[in-house]
Parts: structure tokens; C-alpha cells; sequence
């Protein structure tokens, strides 16, 4: 389905918007998260690189592990992050997150026998008074049995040669991605062990899913903002284009008072402004025509009507010079080809006449017109043209609607029906046939044909057919008859003062159809008539 120029507008604009929003959404969306990534990572190795010197101190110079630990849980409060300390062994020496990597339920610790000790000590106690609980970390026993991803055992290498590392990796316990960061603690070139931070993404996914959802928000809101400015904007730019088209049909129709509506100096109101002067420079040239075409049509009508007498008189004098000559004198030859050429001359003076005065005419008027039955006009036409067609051998063929009038002028339509059927004859090969035929139409109009079966003419000439002194060369040479060139213009005119319209259908080799349509408005059944 064909869409409009201001939908298809709309749709790019629209599509357009909707990528650039996505795009804003989700490159700041990745901005934002890596710039949370950087900086939660920078404060983790800052904090991890502030505890190395504590660690490494309770490690080589205090064997109070509980006291490591309570340090390990205040640091992991304080940041948010759990914390590991390994040995260059991958020894899990003390971890933040006492209750998953502690394991002391229903055991009795060493030292204070006959008691259960509870599922993590209490660390807001004393350090002398919290029990010694044996560290039996799983994770631990992970890490030594090779079940831990190699991810971790591949960043506590790269601690071990002295490096700090920054990583994201999928924690086993926290069943999440996780920030991890590690850094080494002791001598630099010879570490003693490694400080691992990891801090879970959740509560990071959470504000994730609050920006996403800002964005989104945000975003349909300014689509559909962005929707109604498209709308309107599609709708200013294609409103021009839409009058611009108007204009242009009006204008091909002959309303050259037509102009579009310019508003603005940009390249469409440009364009405006070059159909408006179109169409003025049209309405000019096209006045001077009619204006040159007046003078013409006068000019031929004046100078017809002033041969008509001269012609008149030399046909006159030629006779009688004839006349008056005997049979066998030489002079009488040269008084025939004159009188032939006189009689030409008035016919073509005559047609002038013809077509200027019907050129000068508008529609016939009501006034002007009778009904005419075509049937018996078409018959008594057929019977005058039985004198060109029997020398030739042609023969007149008759299909003819009976009891049918229309409504005209009775000479021109005698004129028209003698026309057509004179030129069918005049260019029909000997032996042929020409045809008249008449058929009412469905929708009320009279349809009346004209049909030879001659030569036929070229496609090239069918437009040019109805002007004056239009010959179709090869029609022409193939014919010993001369005509003016007028017969089918003086047609045409007759054809548009009756309101109808006629047409030409051409093969050649084949023959050709000439086509008259009466309107329905013309056209009287006289059985209706009571």
C-alpha cells in the first residue's frame, strides 16, 4: 500500500528518534555503570592498599586471629565488601563473612570443653574473652581442591608476582557477579599473601534497573513529544507540496489564474514562486496565441471571401471562352485544365469559409438544433456517395439503429456523415468496402462508425489526422483523387459544436475506424415520444 509523503516523513523521523534514544539509553547506561565499576574498584584497591600494612602486621607479629578477624568484619562494614586474607600459599588465613566461612555449630571449641559454641562468635566482646573457634573455611578446601573458578586462582597469581587486580567475576557463595579486587600485602617483590575485596552488583543492579526505568520513562515520553512535532512539522512541509500539486493540475486544465500559497524564502518556496511565474508566463503566451489565432482565422476568413468573386468571375469568363471554341481547337484543353483548377479552388475556398465559420462558433444552441434521424440521413448520404464508390467498385455497407434521433444541426450533420464517408471512399483501394454503422451505448450515447478496409494509417499521423491541410503522404500517393486537407478538420468542428467527441482507430494494411459519439443528452428514442 502506497503511503503519503507525510507519513513516510513521520515514519523516518520517528525511526530516527527512537534509535537515538535507544542509543542515549544505552550508552549511558554503560557509562554510568563503568564509571560506578571505576570507582567502586578505585576504592577498593585504596582501602585493600590501606590494610596491607594491618594485615601483614597481625599475620608476622600477632597470633590473635580473632583479632584479625574483627578487623576484617570492621573494614567489610565500613566498605560494604567481603574480605579474604590468603597466605602465598593459597591459604585461607581470616575472612569478613565469619558465618559462611566459619564453621563452628554444635562443635565444642577448644579450651572450653563441655559448652556448644554458637554459630559465630560475638565480636563485640573483648578479645580476651572470645573463644578459639578452628577455622574449617570451605572455601578454603575449594581453593585447594581446584573447584574454585580458575578466574580466582589466575588473580591470585597475578598477586602473588606483585600486582594489584580489578575484576568482575561470578562468586560461588554469592551466586552474583561480583567487584574483585586484589591487592598483595607484605614485601612487594615477595608477598606474603593476598587481600581479596568483592563486593556483590545487586544492590548496583537495582539502581540499573531504576535508571533503565527513569530512561525508558523519559524517553516513550519524549517519543511521543517527538511524535506530535513530527506530525505537525511532516504536515508543514508536505502542506506546500499538496498546493503545488493543486496548482500544477488547475494549471494543466487551463485555470492559469491558479497560484500557490508561498510563505517563507526556503528552496520550496522557491518552488512556488517558479510555478506561480509558470503559470502567468503560460497565461500570457497562451493569450498572445488566441490573439495571433484570431487574427489568423480573421485573416483566412477575409481573404476566402475576397477570392470568392475573383473566382467566381474567371470560372465565368473561362466558360464562355470554352463554349465558344470547336472540339478540335488546342485552346479548348487549357479552357478545361483552368475550369478544373477553378473548381478547386473554389472548393478549397469554400472550405476555409467552412471551418472559420465553424472555428467563430461556440456549442450549438438549443435554438439552433432539431432532431434529426441519422439512419435516414446516413441512407441518403450513402445513395449521393453510390457516384464516387461504384468507379472504384466499392461497396456501401449500412448497419444502421432504426427509430433513434439526435438532437443538431441538420446541415452539419449531412456535412459530417459526407465527410467521413467521401474520405473513407477517397483513400479505400478498389474492390473494397466502407461501412457506416450506428449503436446505442449502455450508458444512453450513439455511437457512429465509419469503416474502410484501405491502407490505413501510420501511427506516427494519427495525432496530426484533424488539422488543416494534413495529408498522410503514403494515403496519399496511393490515391488518384486530390483533396484539400480540410475535410477532417471541418469534421472535428462540427463533431465539438455538437458536443461530442470522435475518435480514430488506425492498423496498417488493415483499415481504419473513425468513431462519433453523440452524448446521451442528445440522443431522442422516438418510440418514448408519444
Amino acid at each position: 500500500m502506497n503511503k503519503s509523503l507525510s507519513t513516510r516523513l513521520m515514519y523516518s523521523f520517528m525511526t530516527v528518534i527512537v534509535i537515538v534514544v535507544v542509543g542515549i539509553t544505552a550508552g549511558t547506561s554503560y557509562l554510568i555503570a563503568d564509571y560506578f565499576f571505576k570507582i567502586k574498584e578505585d576504592e577498593l584497591a585504596q582501602k585493600g592498599h590501606e590494610m596491607a600494612d594491618t594485615v601483614e602486621y597481625f599475620v608476622t607479629k600477632d597470633n590473635n586471629r580473632y583479632m584479625l578477624m574483627r578487623y576484617l568484619i570492621a573494614v567489610d562494614r565500613l566498605v560494604g565488601a567481603r574480605i579474604w586474607l590468603f597466605d602465598n600459599d593459597y591459604n585461607l588465613l581470616a575472612a569478613s563473612n565469619i558465618a559462611a566461612d566459619v564453621d563452628n555449630a554444635g562443635k565444642t571449641p577448644a579450651g572450653n570443653s563441655g559448652k556448644v559454641g554458637t554459630d559465630k562468635p560475638d565480636v563485640s566482646v573483648p578479645a580476651d574473652r572470645i573463644p578459639a573457634y578452628v577455622y574449617t573455611s570451605r572455601l578454603a578446601e575449594e581453593i585447594k581442591s581446584g573447584q574454585v573458578s580458575r578466574n580466582v586462582n589466575k588473580i591470585l597469581k597475578d598477586i602473588y608476582r606483585g600486582e594489584s587486580v580489578r575484576s568482575q567475576i561470578y562468586h560461588p557463595y554469592f551466586k552474583q557477579q561480583v567487584i574483585l579486587v586484589g591487592v598483595p600485602y607484605g614485601d612487594r617483590l615477595h608477598p606474603r599473601g593476598a587481600i581479596l575485596m568483592a563486593e556483590p552488583l545487586s544492590g548496583f543492579g537495582g539502581f540499573l534497573r531504576s535508571v533503565y526505568i527513569f530512561t525508558i520513562i523519559v524517553g516513550l515520553l519524549a517519543i511521543l513529544l517527538s511524535l506530535f512535532m513530527v506530525r505537525r512539522l511532516s504536515q508543514q512541509v508536505v502542506k506546500p507540496l499538496v498546493s503545488m500539486k493543486d496548482a500544477t493540475i488547475a494549471i494543466a486544465k487551463g485555470n492559469y489564474s491558479r497560484r500557490v500559497d508561498v510563505q517563507g524564502e526556503d528552496e520550496v518556496a522557491e518552488l512556488g514562486n517558479a510555478i506561480n511565474h509558470l503559470s502567468t508566463e503560460l497565461s500570457n503566451y497562451l493569450g498572445k496565441l488566441a490573439r495571433m489565432e484570431k487574427i489568423r482565422r480573421d485573416f483566412v476568413a477575409n481573404v476566402s471571401h475576397e477570392l470568392r468573386t475573383p473566382i467566381t468571375i474567371i470560372r465565368g469568363y473561362n466558360d464562355i471562352v470554352g463554349d465558344s471554341l470547336e472540339g478540335d481547337d488546342p485552346n479548348k484543353r487549357y479552357c478545361d485544365l483552368i475550369g478544373s483548377e477553378t473548381k478547386r479552388l473554389e472548393r478549397l475556398v469554400r472550405g476555409l469559409l467552412d471551418i472559420s465559420r465553424l472555428q467563430s462558433a461556440d456549442k450549438l444552441k438549443v435554438s439552433d438544433t432539431q432532431p434529426l434521424p441519422l439512419a435516414e440521413i446516413i441512407r441518403n448520404v450513402a445513395e449521393k456517395l453510390k457516384v464516387k464508390a461504384e468507379p472504384k467498385h466499392i461497396t456501401l455497407q449500412l448497419q444502421l439503429e432504426e427509430n433513434i434521433e439526435i438532437s443538431g444541426n441538420g446541415d452539419q450533420i449531412v456535412q459530417l456523415v459526407l465527410l467521413l464517408g467521401d474520405n473513407a471512399i477517397k483513400y479505400s483501394p478498389e474492390g473494397s468496402y466502407v461501412r457506416y454503422e450506428t449503436k446505442l451505448q449502455a450508458n444512453g450515447s450513439l455511437e457512429m462508425s465509419v469503416v474502410d478496409n484501405g491502407p490505413g494509417i501510420p501511427e506516427e499521423d494519427l495525432p496530426f489526422i484533424f488539422e488543416r491541410f494534413y495529408k498522410v503522404d503514403k494515403s496519399h500517393a496511393q490515391s488518384s483523387s486530390k483533396g484539400t486537407g480540410l475535410g477532417l478538420a471541418i469534421a472535428k468542428e462540427i463533431v465539438r459544436m455538437h458536443g461530442a467527441q470522435i475518435e480514430v482507430f488506425s492498423q496498417v494494411g488493415v483499415g481504419t475506424r473513425f468513431v462519433v459519439t453523440f452524448p446521451a443528452d442528445s440522443v431522442i428514442r422516438q418510440e418514448l415520444q408519444s
